[in-house]
């Protein structure tokens, strides 16, 4: 079992979205699969379930812990009563998603704890001992939709050993915020003496990809916009894999290119997935191009992802 979490620096680039048509289309292809909702907004809970679980969600979970280190609790909080089985639409796959809960408003009986970073991942570890005694099911990978970095609890997601998906937007400013944004994670990568493949560096954890073309860019544009964020980010990062397919298709126009990120298409938004559902279920015709140019991108993205998933080993923490 490993991690993939889903990073931006800025709300709004669409990482709840992507986490979650990943999410299912892990599952629809027989993976095991865990979906945490960490970002304190808690959209994708509303979106998977319908609606906020207030009365046990991750905000409950983590004050009875809290509870429990400080010693007002004999005993640590049953994770698996509070996650939640989403079943994805057109099919006949499923996920656990353990709901969302803003963790802001016990963050201070939080940060009074010594070692709080390591919260999340007791409670991760809780409920893989539950799953296992309970059920005799184990998961093969936990997708975390990660609170963007402005968010104090950010550094919870470090413990737990995770491969990262960051989402960034084209433009100057955007990508210059979203340099700042991999030079901490991979600073505090290192300082979490995160055990990393052999040959590896740091930034190989991470993968990207950009989301959020322009819908009225040309393929061309599409392209020389790429080449200005790779080319940023490959100088200073040379070991971190983007998430690109050289297969060539009319991702972006009639003129067929390799795919190299997502457009800006209703197909691709979140209102799209309340409406139809995740790209990986949908069936369309070839010949709707409109239709058809997101379950392009998404099958496009979703090869690189499994590409970087088979090459990287589950990584640990050193302690």
């Amino acid at each position: 079992m490993f991690t993939i979490a889903f990073i931006s620096a800025s709300g709004g680039a669409g990482k709840t979205t992507l986490a979650m048509n990943t999410a299912a289309a892990l599952t629809i292809d027989e993976q095991r699969t865990l979906f945490i909702d960490l970002d304190p907004s808690m959209t994708a809970t509303r979106i998977l379930l319908g609606r906020t679980i207030e009365e046990c969600n991750i905000k409950t979970l983590m004050k009875k812990l809290v509870d429990y280190r400080k010693g007002d609790l004999e005993s640590m909080p049953r994770v698996y009563d509070c996650l939640r089985l989403y079943k994805i639409p057109n099919t006949n796959a499923a996920f656990y998603v353990l709901p969302g809960g803003n963790l802001n408003e016990i963050s201070n009986a939080i940060m009074s704890i010594p070692n709080w970073g390591l919260l999340l991942k007791e409670l991760i570890d809780k409920v893989m001992d539950e799953m296992m005694n309970e059920m005799k099911y184990s998961f093969d990978i936990i997708i975390l939709d990660s609170p963007n970095w402005v968010y104090q609890f950010f550094e919870m997601t470090f413990p737990l050993a995770p491969l990262y998906v960051a989402i960034t937007r084209p433009g100057d400013q955007e990508v210059s915020k979203f340099m700042d944004f991999l030079r901490r994670i991979t600073q505090i990568l290192h300082h979490q003496n995160i055990l990393i493949p052999r040959n590896k560096d740091y930034d190989s954890l991470i993968s990207y990809v950009v989301n959020q073309y322009r819908s009225g860019m040309k393929a061309e544009e599409v392209i020389e916009a790429w080449n200005n964020v790779h080319e940023r980010t490959h100088k200073e990062f040379p070991n971190m894999r983007p998430l690109i397919n050289d297969r060539r298709d009319d991702y972006y126009g009639d003129k067929k290119t390799e795919f190299v990120g997502f457009k800006h298409m209703d197909g691709t938004s979140l209102d799209s997935y309340i409406e139809e559902g995740p790209l990986y279920a949908r069936k369309v015709e070839r010949s709707k191009k409109n239709e058809a140019r997101p379950v392009k991108q998404f099958q496009a993205y979703y090869e690189a992802v499994k590409q970087f998933i088979s090459e990287m080993s589950p990584v640990e923490v050193a302690h």
